[in-house]
């Protein structure tokens, strides 16, 4: 398919001092503004990395942004990595008495049968989110806060149908009791030493709730190119710290995960179930029998790696 580059700008006059609509601007509040909800946040131990959770070419989805330049006060470029090869642009110039000048500019690279109807939909995405910041600095709106939009939430917590998917298990017998091992089991630290591609950085959403349904928590995973790939862990049930099911978020994945802890007796071991049913498009039965074999694998690793783990903290404890 060939493909062509693409930007598309617009600026607005605001009635609003520099410094105030650039710490608007460059908040990743700001997201939040947009016409679709969205909601963005800065990744704590990743300095210049922003996770983005909302409307992508492939529904509602997730966004590892880099900030590739910043000019405090004057612009910050936020960039996609290839393949995505997305950058917004959003800067500030001061206008005459008391006014601002605010611009957003977004380029990227698209299928060149996609450009125009592209562009028009960008433009009035921009139009939309530059009305909406300025209604918010002029003092029409309030100023956003750092909590997922409540509709998208729900977006996120809705299951996608699941209609003959591919299905895994692993099993392991941990020398633990159900609490210790819940609690590794449920820590997005504990997903980063897991598994055979852990990934480089994880944590809770901002403002979503901890240890019940509707806890949210971010992986971000580096390729083999350097490319940073964020996913949403959603929990959609939970049962007196036994059991959790959660599904994925982000890339177009259909991934269930399913936990189950059965304490083998009163003093003994803790049986750890792990299940997940990947639905992907129909492909050959060749296709299908190695994407379920690697996820068997995978899911094997996972329960090897907590149990030596969880093991290893209570020789230790």
């Amino acid at each position: 398919m060939w493909e062509t580059a693409t930007r598309t700008g617009r600026s607005q006059v605001i009635d609003g001092e520099p410094g105030r609509v650039w710490s608007l601007l460059s908040s990743p509040e700001a997201w939040s503004l947009r016409p679709e909800a969205s909601f963005m946040f800065n990744v704590p131990d990743a300095e210049r990395t922003r996770f983005y959770v909302g409307p992508t070419r492939q529904g509602t989805g997730t966004v590892v942004f880099e900030i590739s330049e910043e000019l405090p006060g004057e612009l910050i470029r936020l960039r996609v990595p290839p393949p995505g090869n997305q950058v917004f642009t959003l800067s500030v110039e001061p206008g005459k008495r008391g006014t601002t000048k605010a611009s957003v500019e977004v380029s990227g690279i698209v299928p060149r049968d996609n450009k125009i109807g592209y562009e028009a939909r960008r433009r009035a995405e921009v139009k939309a989110w530059l009305s909406a910041m300025a209604a918010v600095i002029e003092g029409r709106t309030p100023w956003p806060d750092a909590k997922m939009p409540p509709d998208l939430r729900q977006k996120c917590l809705a299951r996608p149908q699941m209609n003959d998917p591919l299905s895994a298990s692993a099993s392991v017998l941990i020398s633990a009791g159900p609490g210790a091992v819940w609690d590794a089991v449920h820590s997005p630290e504990t997903a980063r030493i897991v598994g055979p591609r852990p990934p480089v950085y994880a944590g809770y959403v901002p403002d979503t709730p901890r240890g019940e349904a509707g806890e949210m928590q971010y992986h971000i995973s580096r390729r083999a190119s350097g490319q940073l790939i964020g996913t949403l862990a959603v929990v959609t049930e939970v049962t007196d710290q036994r059991s959790a099911l959660t599904h994925i978020v982000g890339h177009g994945l259909h991934l269930d995960q399913h936990y189950l802890l059965t304490p083998e007796s009163q003093s003994g071991p803790t049986r750890l179930d792990l299940t997940c049913r990947l639905l992907q498009p129909k492909s050959a039965a060749g296709t299908a029998e190695a994407a379920r074999s690697q996820m068997a694998e995978s899911l094997k690793k996972v329960a090897s790696d907590y149990k030596s783990l969880i093991e290893e903290a209570g020789r230790h404890a």
